[in-house]
Formats: structure tokens, C-alpha cells, sequence
């Protein structure tokens, strides 16, 4: 257990350590000029892999120099992220990540590390996400277009999803993302309107498919319920877009004989499969019980619940409806679960369900006491019905329930959190409880207490209070959990504790560059704390492997020179267009948001983005004639070359410049200079002041965003 304290806290160690140097650069702290800036985010990273090289002897502590390897590899994406917020270019761009994936996905195929592969697998789908969805602009896509992408990223995952389960890839981690991601992307790719019925008659098939492989030939339980529980969603969605249609008495009645009918088919089939299985306690058998018990409940409760409100709304008067849901919620469903202990677990829980859907749904609209009758109704089922998915089921409602209304009673919505938080994590310690709602418990206990640290009270003290109360509980229970063996509950908080080191960097109650003196401070703590326990505990360390800069030192090496390279070659490439490119001056108009990696920033729109009385394909490169006006300006010259045809015969003028750029459909081009990064809360201030851009200009066209003016 010890040695699994140490790991840890080197680990987190390193974590807030990568932390504090992001949110620093992201601040764009305005007393560093961008030389300095390049030279501290270049020494840092020398400084990883020097630590890394010189832990490489260590043999008790390889582990740590292999993480300062990997930790090496993201700071070299947060230098790129840097001279993109130095030079301007696009926040969040696509090519970000790809540039940062190429050394990362190259140090995963030589050292075959599991940590490598993982982020290079990120990577990828984050640079593919900001091809899809660019934060700077706004590109028109086809809905054809959309469906191939969804279909080329499932084809993508699905090969990896094969690569990893037949042991040619050995990954985990890629195992279980691939196929996570295959099914989201074929969910997504059933919405796109094109080709008639096709995309949703494809995905119905290809989850069928999927269904009946992990049912049978390949029985896993966890892909079954992914499967079930879109393939669920997939019909709500469909039902509720038809209802939106036809909303009509005939259509509900309708909808209600089809509940019927799916609840019906459900229990036929489930109990044909026991009488056809040998085993009738087999495995598949009870993969395909639980799958279909979590299909069935979520497709029939919820078009169930809303056929019946829903009709009751078209043929009662209103203010009687709610009344009558909440009394049927009780008598019609939640009773029959509660008496009738024979019945069958789908027609069990489909009733359980219906009738929680109706009950939260009328208590919420009404005053009095119902609530609470409500509330006391699942306390008795809680006791009575011991079946750990209908108590996770109860347990959910209730505290949606309790949150709602009291949040009504309450000063504050921060006291309901801080009851859910001390409730929870009080169920969470009761022994007596299954371990699956002891986890649970944990979950919200630590989900209300995040949420809370995003409250904002009108002290400014009690703000870092919760958030240091937060950072101290999640750490306890990170230590406490390891010492008990449970990777569950571990994984549970490891996910809280850096959901909450993201969530930080969206917080504006703190600055940037607070934030990151106080992780650096953190990390600092953690750091000494786990070598003065390292080296007090005198750990007998198993015998493991050399670090990989031991076994691999000739590969690694070019890697780790084609990170300086691809830095140096950027810091070359623009200080170059700074210093020979022509200047031109645009009119603008900016935004602003805030940049994932990269601090605030200004969006900014021009002029010459807009291509006059023309319509031009997304996608293609262009490259756009400037000409100077007679106030200085640069503006669209009426010129533009489009794949190597000039839209119309070009004489060049002493004035003309041409800049590069990418056409986004209609109109629209996009330049590269649309992002202006700025330091942190000033957004606002160069918002109202900038009416214009100075930009550079190279001899092959390519452009940088020198700086913002008023005049």
C-alpha cells in the first residue's frame, strides 16, 4: 500500500505541476515579452526530460522517470499551444493538437506505453472535434458531409475496437474508448436528415448486430448496456420528434398500446430464453436479461409516462391533471412494485420508472405538502424493495426531488448542496449498505460538493474555502481509497479531483496566474510530502523493469529533437513574416470567449472575410487579392484565385497584397487571423476599444495578427 501512496503522490504531484504551468501561459501575463515566454516554455520542457534522463538509473523509481517522459510530451503541447497564443493563430485549432499528436503517437509506437496511447488517442479525436467544430468560425457544412465524417470516425474506432480485442494492439484503455466512441459516432450519424430513412434504418441495424455479438457469440456485459442504453435513447428521441408531429389523443392511445406491447415482448422473450438455455442461470442469459431490463425500462416508462400525461392534458382540464398524475404516480405504479412481490423484474421496473417519471413530474408543480408525502413514499420503497437497480433508481429521484424543492424553502441553493453533500457522503460510510450504493452515494456526495465550489458567495473568502475544502476531501479520499484496494472508488474521485483542476481554469472568481502559483504551490506540498514519506518509509520496491529512456534512449532522443525542431521551425517561420512581411491595415469586429488551452482571447471578424456577390465551397484554399484604399485601409479588391483559377482577369497593383486563406462555405473566408489573444480579463476592454487589425504579411501569403488599434 505504501508504494501505491508514493506513486500517488508523485503522481499528483505531476499533475499539478503540468496544471500550474497551463493555467501560467494561459494568463498571458503581459510583464513577459514573447522571447522570454518561448525561452521559460523551452526550458521546462528541456527540464522533463533532463529529470527524466537523470531518474533513469533509479530502479525503485523508473515508474517516475517514465511519467516525466509522458509529462515531457504534454508540456511539449503546451509550448505549441503557447506560440499559437504568442503568433496569434487560431484558439483551439485543429492543428494544434495534430502537430502535438505526431511526437506524442510516435513516442506510443516505440515504447508501446500505455500513458501514450491514451493521449495520442485523445489527441487525435481532439484535433478531429476542432476540424469539425473550429471555435474561431463558423464553417457550413452539408448534412452528407456530417454523415461520412460520423462514418469515417466509427470506421476508425471500430478498427482500433478490432486492433485491441484480438490482441494486436495491446491497450485497455483504447479498447474500451474505441468502442465507446464507434457507438456515439453511429449515434450521432442516425440524425444527419439526408438519404430518406437510411441513417436511421442503418444505425437500428448495426446496433441490432452489436446487440445480438455482445448477447451471444461475444457476451460482455458492459458493451451490451452501452448498446441498449443508445439504442433506448435512440427510440426516445425518435418518439419525442414524432410527437412534437402528431401530437394528438389518437397518437398517445397509441403510443400507450405500443408500451404494452414492447413490455409485453420483453417478458416473452426473456422467459423463451430461459426455457430454450440449459443453464438457465448461463451467462449470456443473464447479460441478455440485464440489457433488455435497462432497454425496456427506459424506452416503455418513458414514452409510457409522457403517452399518459400527455393525454390526460389534452382531454382533462389543466389544473386538475397534475393532481391526478401525482395520485396515479402512487396508486397505479409505485403500490402495485411495492405489494406485488411476484411480479417480473421488466414489468417491475418499467411500473417503478413510469411511476417516478409521473410523481417528479407533478410534485414539482405542486404546493403543499406532496413533496414531502412524495419523498416518505420512497423511503418505504427503499426499504421494501431491496433490489440494488431499483434503490439506485430511488436514490436518484429522491435527491432530485429534495434539491428541487429545497431550493425553494432555502436562502441559498449552497445550503441544498451542502445537505446532498453530507447526507450522501454519510450513506456512503454505511457499512451495512451494497457496495454499488455505497459508490453511489459517493458520487453525489462528491458531484454537490463540485458543484458547489462553482457557487459564487458574496465573500470572496468563503469561495477559496469551499474550493480548498474540496481539493482536501477529494485528496483524503484519493489516499483512502487506495489504502482500502478499492480501484473503483479510487477511479470515482481520481475523475472528481481533476474534473475540479479543469473546472478551475473556467472559474473567473481567480485569475489565471493565482490559480497556477497556487497549484505550483500545491505541487511543491505534495512533492516534499512524498519524498520525506519515500525515503522515512524505507519501501522494499519489487524489482521492475529499466525506465524506457533506458531501454529505447537511441529512438526516444530523435522524438524528443523533433519537438524542438517543429518549435523552432514555428518561432522561425513567423518571426520571420513579423520582420519581412508587409503591413496591411483591416477593419474588424471582435468577441470574446475564452480558449481551451490558451487563455482569453478576441475573435475577430473582417471585412475582407465576406467575398461580394460570390458563393464558394467549404474546404478549398483561396487566395484573396488586398488592395489599399485611399484612407489606408486594406479591402477585398474584387480579385481572388480559387485552386489555381483566377475568378477573373488579374492586373496587379503597386498596393496589392495577397493573403492566404480557406473558404467556409458561402461567402466566407477564413485567414488564420481571427483569433487575438489577450491577457486574462481584458477581453472586454480591447472589445470596445479595437476597430482595426495590424496585420503582417509574407511573400507567399501567409498572414500574423501583430496587434489591435483604435484609430
Amino acid at each position: 500500500m505504501q508504494q501505491n501512496g508514493v506513486r500517488t503522490g508523485y503522481f499528483l504531484s505531476i499533475s499539478l505541476l503540468l496544471s500550474s504551468i497551463l493555467y501560467f501561459f494561459a494568463s498571458n501575463w503581459p510583464l513577459m515579452v514573447r522571447e522570454q515566454k518561448i525561452g521559460v516554455s523551452v526550458a521546462i520542457l528541456v527540464l522533463f526530460y533532463l529529470l527524466s534522463y537523470g531518474l533513469r538509473f533509479i530502479k525503485r523509481h523508473s515508474f517516475l522517470s517514465n511519467w516525466l517522459l509522458v509529462a515531457g510530451g504534454l508540456a511539449f503541447g503546451i509550448s505549441v499551444a503557447l506560440l499559437g497564443q504568442i503568433y496569434n493563430s487560431h484558439a483551439d485549432s485543429y492543428m494544434l493538437f495534430v502537430v502535438w499528436l505526431i511526437p506524442n503517437l510516435l513516442f506510443a509506437i516505440l515504447t508501446r506505453y500505455q500513458p501514450f496511447y491514451v493521449i495520442s488517442y485523445v489527441l487525435a479525436h481532439l484535433a478531429i472535434y476542432f476540424f469539425l467544430h473550429p471555435s474561431a468560425i463558423h464553417v457550413a457544412r452539408e448534412d452528407e458531409w456530417w454523415f461520412m465524417m460520423f462514418w469515417l470516425i466509427a470506421l476508425g474506432n471500430i478498427i482500433l475496437f478490432w486492433l485491441t480485442s484480438t490482441g494486436k494492439l495491446h491497450s485497455k484503455p483504447i479498447y474500451y474508448l474505441s468502442f465507446l466512441t464507434f457507438s456515439l459516432s453511429l449515434f450521432g450519424s442516425s440524425f444527419t436528415e439526408v438519404y430518406g430513412p437510411l441513417p436511421e434504418l442503418l444505425y437500428v441495424l448495426t446496433g441490432g448486430i452489436l446487440f445480438v455479438t455482445f448477447l451471444k457469440w461475444v457476451p460482455s456485459r458492459g458493451f451490451l448496456i452501452v448498446t441498449a442504453s443508445l439504442l433506448s435513447l435512440f427510440v426516445l428521441v425518435q418518439f419525442i420528434s414524432y410527437m412534437v408531429k402528431y401530437f394528438s389523443e389518437g397518437f398517445f392511445v397509441f403510443m400507450l398500446l405500443l408500451t404494452v406491447l414492447i413490455v409485453w415482448g420483453a417478458v416473452a422473450g426473456i422467459n423463451w430464453m430461459r426455457k430454450e438455455s440449459v443453464h438457465q442461470k448461463s451467462k449470456w442469459v443473464v447479460f441478455f436479461q440485464e440489457a433488455f431490463t435497462v432497454l425496456v425500462t427506459t424506452i416503455a416508462a418513458s414514452i409510457g409516462a409522457i403517452s399518459i400525461a400527455g393525454l390526460l392534458f389534452l382531454i382533462i382540464e389543466e389544473e386538475t391533471v397534475i393532481d391526478l398524475l401525482f395520485f396515479l404516480s402512487l396508486i397505479g405504479f409505485i403500490g402495485p412494485v411495492v405489494f406485488m412481490r411476484g411480479m417480473n423484474a421488466t414489468v417491475r421496473y418499467t411500473l417503478l420508472t413510469m411511476g417516478y417519471i409521473l410523481g417528479v413530474g407533478s410534485v414539482l408543480f405542486l404546493a403543499g405538502v406532496y413533496w414531502i408525502v412524495f419523498l416518505l413514499v420512497l423511503l418505504y420503497v427503499w426499504k421494501a424493495v431491496s433490489a440494488i437497480p431499483a434503490r439506485l433508481l430511488t436514490q436518484l429521484t429522491f435527491l432530485v426531488v429534495l434539491a428541487t424543492k429545497l431550493d425553494e424553502y432555502l436562502p441559498s441553493f449552497e445550503y441544498v448542496l451542502l445537505i446532498i453533500f453530507a447526507t450522501q457522503l454519510a450513506m456512503h460510510y454505511v457499512k451495512q449498505f451494497p457496495v454499488v450504493l455505497q459508490n453511489s452515494s459517493l458520487v453525489y456526495a462528491l458531484l454537490s460538493l463540485l458543484i458547489l465550489t462553482e457557487e459564487r458567495f458574496q465573500s470572496g473568502s468563503m469561495n477559496v474555502v469551499v474550493n480548498l475544502v474540496f481539493f482536501a476531501v477529494s485528496t483524503y479520499l484519493l489516499y483512502r481509497t487506495l489504502h482500502q484496494q478499492n480501484k473503483v472508488r479510487f477511479g470515482i474521485v481520481l475523475g472528481f479531483w481533476f474534473a475540479f483542476l479543469l473546472m478551475k481554469y473556467y472559474d473567473m472568481l481567480w485569475s489565471l496566474l493565482h490559480k497556477s502559483l497556487s497549484l505550483l504551490l500545491l505541487s511543491l506540498m505534495f512533492f516534499i510530502a512524498t519524498l520525506w514519506w519515500d525515503r522515512r518509509a524505507k519501501i522494499e520496491w519489487a524489482k521492475s523493469e529499466p525506465s524506457l529512456l533506458v531501454r529505447k534512449a537511441l529512438v526516444l532522443l530523435p522524438v524528443i529533437l523533433l519537438q524542438f525542431a517543429l518549435i523552432g521551425y514555428q518561432v522561425w517561420s513567423s518571426e520571420a513574416i513579423l520582420a519581412n512581411g508587409k503591413t496591411v491595415k483591416l477593419e474588424l469586429v471582435p468577441i470574446d470567449p475564452r480558449s481551451l488551452l490558451q487563455g482569453d482571447y478576441v475573435r475577430l471578424g473582417y471585412t475582407i472575410s465576406a467575398l461580394d456577390h460570390e458563393q464558394v465551397d467549404s474546404g478549398d484554399k483561396i487566395r484573396v487579392v488586398l488592395r489599399q484604399q485611399a484612407n489606408g485601409l486594406h479591402s477585398y479588391s474584387g480579385y481572388y484565385e480559387l485552386n489555381g483559377r483566377w475568378n477573373r482577369a488579374y492586373e496587379p497593383q503597386p498596393s496589392d497584397v495577397i493573403i492566404n486563406g480557406s473558404t467556409i462555405g458561402g461567402n466566407q473566408v477564413e485567414y488564420g487571423i481571427e483569433s487575438y489573444f489577450v491577457p486574462e480579463g481584458t477581453g472586454l476592454e480591447v472589445e470596445r476599444n479595437a476597430k482595426y487589425a495590424i496585420v503582417k504579411i509574407g511573400e507567399k501569403g501567409d498572414a500574423i495578427l501583430e496587434s489591435l488599434s483604435n484609430q
